[in-house]
């Protein structure tokens, strides 16, 4: 039987993560206590799927190390990158409260490392306290919220400005380098690959990342704000 978890069997950067989630974050000792006691570890190699379009519900996770890719599979064949997740994020909560399968493919775009919330497992937490199908619904509604931001941003931000926006989504002061090739950064935003190499160039050319096969590295991460901020660089 796998060992429950605590705050104490994580590590200094994994605490971190979580206590810095405003949905986690947001919880009483006691509560994060009682949702860690349901958690158990996963570990993801780079390339490995975690699950798939259409499989049946098995919990929701939190990323502790890692990055995950979620995407769709098209009628046509055709892949659709939809979003990467980063340490800190949760997935899977829309299968938990329609009980449906799951709406898209979850892989690790590198080692990974991850906290499962079993199905058996959410299930005792909400028979032991029922508040906690409202503290599920507020982390389901946190990603609608963005979802909007989003679509308000794809309709009336630049281009420039909405990239800038996502590098800084990817990556933090710590984390300064974004295992992503470049067509897969513009899935992401809708972009064409043409247009996506043409102002990575522009970004690279002002000092602001450069680019490697792969991996798109933040050289100047503040002016990178700026730039998601205001649309421009402020002198």
């Amino acid at each position: 039987m796998e060992a429950k978890l605590d705050l104490s069997a994580l590590n200094h950067a994994e605490r971190l993560v979580l206590q810095t989630d405003l949905w986690f974050g947001s919880f009483s000792d006691a509560q994060q206590q009682q949702l860690l006691q349901q958690g158990r570890r996963r570990v993801l190699s780079a390339g490995q799927p975690l699950f798939s379009r259409g499989a049946p519900f098995c919990g929701i996770y939190v990323v502790l190390q890692g990055q995950l890719l979620i995407s769709g599979l098209h009628q046509s064949g055709q892949q659709a990158l939809l979003t990467l997740l980063t340490p800190g994020q949760w997935l899977g909560e829309i299968a938990w409260f329609d009980q449906m399968p799951r709406t898209h493919d979850v892989q690790a775009l590198t080692d990974s490392q991850l906290l499962q919330f079993p199905k058996t497992a959410l299930q005792q937490l909400v028979q032991q306290d029922p508040l906690w199908w409202q503290r599920f619904g507020q982390l389901l509604t946190v990603k609608l919220r963005l979802l909007f931001v989003e679509l308000e941003d794809r309709a009336l931000l630049p281009a420039k400005q909405r990239l800038a926006r996502r590098l800084c989504q990817l990556s933090n002061d710590q984390q300064l380098q974004i295992p992503l090739q470049q067509e897969q950064l513009g899935q992401l935003l809708s972009l064409s690959r043409q247009t996506t190499n043409q102002l990575l160039r522009q970004l690279a050319e002002a000092g602001l990342l450069q680019t490697r096969y792969g991996t798109i590295e933040l050289l100047n991460r503040p002016a990178l704000v700026q730039l998601a901020q205001h649309g421009t660089l402020l002198s």
